[in-house]
Order: C-alpha cells, then structure tokens, then sequence
C-alpha cells in the first residue's frame, strides 16, 4: 500500500523550497506576500509575469503605491528585475524572478543559449590563465553559475575583476603561510563579485591589481613547478 502524499489538485501549483525560504527571510511580511503570489502567476519557463501594479492592487486588495514599494523592495534585495513599468499604475510591464529566487530551470532560447555558453567559455579561460587555480576544475557546476551570472546582467569585465581580486587575496593568504591548496570552484568567486557590486572603483586600481597579482603569482609559479618545468607548468594539476 502506497504512503506517497497525493496533491488534491496536479494544477497551478509552485515549488516551494530553499528560494522561497530565502526570500521570507529578508522580505517584510508585505512584500513576502506579493512574492509568493507573483511566483503562483509567473511562467514556470521563464519565471516572468507581465501584469499592471493595478492588477497586483486588486488581486491583493492594497493601494498601487503599497505596491510599487513592496516591488522596489524586492528589486533592490535582488529577487526580481522590473522592466516597463511606468507611474501610471495601470501600465503593464514584466516582472521577473531572479535565477537565485526562482527553483524552476529556465528554457533558454537557442540564442541565450549560445551567448551563456560563450559567456561560460571565456570565464573559463581567464581562470585558465591564472596558476591558483586547479586546472581543468571547471565543472558543469561552474558553467551553470556562469549562465546564472550572465542572466543576472553581470559582465565579463565584472567577473573578470573579481577573478583578479580573489587570485590576489588568494595569493596574499599564501605569502601570510594560511594555505597552499589552489582554487577549485567558480563559486570562491561570487562573494567577491557581490562585493564589488557594492562599490565603485577607479580603473586605475585594476592596473595596479593586475600588476600586484602578477608578480606574486611568479613566486607562486616558482614554488609549485618542478626541477626544469617552464613558467607555464607552474599552475597546479
């Protein structure tokens, strides 16, 4: 005899897991509420909803400004992206949930698909050029996350500072004797990246970050490589 949980209704249903948790977390009750209603609405394909604030206004019986700040609420904790919406509360525009908020798999277009991959191969590439970084770890994990980051509008530019960053500290914690084990995961990055979204910094520090992790890096290279192994055979296996 079966003991398997059997839904009332197989329809119009939502996930609700770890994402859904997050966002109770750090949304006010309002706002987690609009959330959830969103999430029952929106595409599970996409996780977008094209809707007027005066429709969310009715369907949650509150007033459109309540509304339009339990939105900018959610915009500004990352859980959605807001596109076309104007002050006139009956005017449609398209709400979307965010990858980290959102628990379905997105179908990408073939299109997305192509610029996630190439978005995917190049960060694979600039890890590639460091020697910190265990090679050939770049897994199907990390072209995930790379995907996520490019749906987040993240730039290459972006993700390539926070690589210099995270090999510079990493290099640093190396010099200061706190550990030789190399970098194995994209992830090491993503809190550095979140950082860097935080604040504003001149070009002229990534010139000098560059050049900072450069020459450290050569110490690194000479430490790892063998007796009569080239520069470039000083990244780790």
């Amino acid at each position: 005899m079966s003991t398997g949980l059997i839904l009332k209704n197989d329809k119009g249903w939502f996930a609700a897991g770890a994402e859904v948790e997050k966002a109770l977390e750090i949304l006010s009750d309002g706002a987690f509420k609009l959330f959830i209603h969103l999430c029952l609405l929106a595409r599970r394909d996409q996780g977008v909803l094209q809707v007027s604030q005066l429709e969310l206004a009715k369907n949650l019986k509150k007033g459109t400004q309540t509304i339009r700040h339990y939105l900018q609420e959610m915009e500004r904790a990352g859980i959605c992206r807001l596109n076309g919406f104007e002050p006139k509360p009956f005017c449609r525009g398209l709400i979307e949930i965010t990858d980290e908020y959102w628990p379905y798999q997105r179908v990408l277009s073939a299109g997305e698909a192509e610029a996630g991959d190439e978005f995917a191969a190049a960060i694979r590439r600039l890890l590639d050029e460091r020697a910190c970084v265990r090679k050939g770890s770049f897994s199907t994990a990390d072209a995930i996350l790379a995907r996520q980051w490019l749906a987040r509008g993240l730039t290459l530019e972006q993700v390539e500072h926070a690589i210099l960053l995270g090999c510079s500290r990493k290099y640093v914690a190396w010099r200061n004797h706190q550990g030789q084990a190399p970098i194995a995961s994209l992830r090491y990055f993503e809190p550095v990246l979140e950082e860097l979204e935080q604040i504003s910094v001149s070009p002229l520090y990534w010139d000098y970050i560059r050049s900072r992790m450069e020459r450290i890096e050569k110490l690194w290279i000479q430490q790892h490589r063998g007796p009569g192994a080239t520069e470039n055979e000083g990244a780790i296996p």
